[in-house]
C-alpha cells in the first residue's frame, strides 16, 4: 500500500495516510517517508496508538538515533525516547519553577533540534501519549520560504555568515534555574559552528538558525545577537508557519534540517502534557 500525503492548507506539511501499527517497516515504506518529509517539511499521523517500541522502529527506519542529553529525561526501557513530559515520576505536576518545568518552558522558543552538534540531526519524531486540553500547540516555520522571501536586505548580510551553536548556551538561557550538567555532560557538547544560508543535496537552501545559536562568527556579540534576533522575527512571521493541535495517538515527524519549532505556553503546573521523542542522527554536517 502506498503511503498518501494530505498537504495542509498553507502548503506547508501533510498529514499521512496509510501508516498503521501493523504495517511492516520496509524499504519502500521508508523511502516513501523520506520523501514525503523533504516534499512536506512536517508530517502529522493521527488516530493510532504507538507503542515505545514501534516509535523506535520508526525512527530507526530513517537512521541511526541519538541519544540526548539530559539522561533523568531518558525512557527507561527505551534511551532512544526522550520524555518531553510535565508530570514527575510519582505523578504530580511539576512546579513552575522547578528544574523540568524551565527546561520544558525552554523549549518555547523558536530552534531546531541538535543544530548544537557537529553533524546535526536529521527528523525528531513526537507522539503524544496525554495532552493537555488547551494550550501546548507546536509550531513549525518553514526555512525555505522564510529565505525565499527574506528582506533583500536581510539576505545580502547573512550571506556567507556562520553562526555559533552551543547546548551549554542555550540550556543555560532557559528560562529559570536548572541543575548544572556535569563537566563530563558539557564536555560531550563543545560549541560548533553552521552557514547561516544551509544548502540541501537538491539544491535548495534554507535559513538555519534557531534557540542553539550563542553568536554570530566575527561579529561583534551585541550587534550578532540583534542580527539574529531581526532575521528570526522575519523568518518566523505567520504565513511561513503551521500549527498543531495536538490530540492524543498524534505522530508528528519534522525534517530539522529546514524547519524550526517552538511548543505554546500552557499551564505548565496544572495541566498534565506527556510526549515521547526520538531524533534521528544527521549524517552530512551543514553546508
Amino acid at each position: 500500500m502506498t503511503l498518501k500525503f494530505e498537504q495542509f492548507d498553507n502548503q506547508f506539511g501533510a498529514r499521512i495516510h496509510g501508516l498503521h501499527e501493523d504495517r511492516i517497516i520496509g524499504q519502500q515504506l521508508v523511502e516513501e517517508l523520506a520523501a514525503g518529509l523533504t516534499e512536506h517539511g512536517v508530517l502529522l499521523m493521527r488516530g493510532g496508538e504507538i507503542s515505545p517500541r514501534r516509535l523506535v522502529e520508526l525512527g530507526r527506519a530513517f537512521g541511526e538515533l541519538e541519544i540526548l542529553p539530559e539522561p533523568d529525561k531518558r525512557h527507561p526501557d527505551h534511551p532512544e525516547i526522550f520524555d518531553l513530559t510535565n508530570v514527575r515520576k510519582d505523578g504530580a505536576v511539576v512546579d513552575f519553577e522547578e528544574p523540568q518545568a524551565v527546561f520544558l518552558r525552554g523549549t518555547e522558543r523558536w530552534h531546531t533540534d541538535s543544530s548544537f552538534r557537529k553533524v546535526p540531526c536529521l527528523c525528531t519524531m513526537l507522539y503524544a501519549v496525554e495532552v493537555p486540553d488547551a494550550g501546548g500547540e507546536t509550531q513549525f516555520a518553514n526555512m525555505y520560504a522564510a529565505l525565499e522571501q527574506l528582506p533583500d536586505d536581510l539576505r545580502y548580510v547573512v550571506n556567507g555568515k556562520r553562526l555559533i551553536h552551543s547546548y551549554v548556551y542555550s540550556r543555560a538561557n532557559n528560562p529559570g534555574r536548572m541543575d548544572p550538567m556535569s563537566p563530563e555532560e558539557e564536555a560531550k557538547y563543545p560549541a560548533v559552528s553552521h552557514p547561516w544560508v544551509r544548502t540541501h543535496k537538491d539544491g535548495r537552501q534554507s535559513l538555519y538558525m534557531g534557540g542553539h545559536v550563542s553568536h554570530v562568527e566575527g561579529m561583534d556579540l551585541d550587534e550578532g545577537r540583534e542580527l539574529v534576533e531581526e532575521v528570526l522575527v522575519a523568518a518566523t512571521k505567520s504565513e511561513f508557519v503551521y500549527e498543531h493541535h495536538w490530540a492524543e495517538n498524534d505522530l508528528v515527524i519534522w525534517d530539522n534540517r529546514s524547519t524550526l519549532h517552538r511548543l505554546r505556553p500552557y499551564e505548565i503546573s496544572a495541566r498534565r502534557r506527556i510526549m515521547r521523542r526520538v531524533t534521528v542522527a544527521g549524517v552530512d554536517p551543514v553546508r
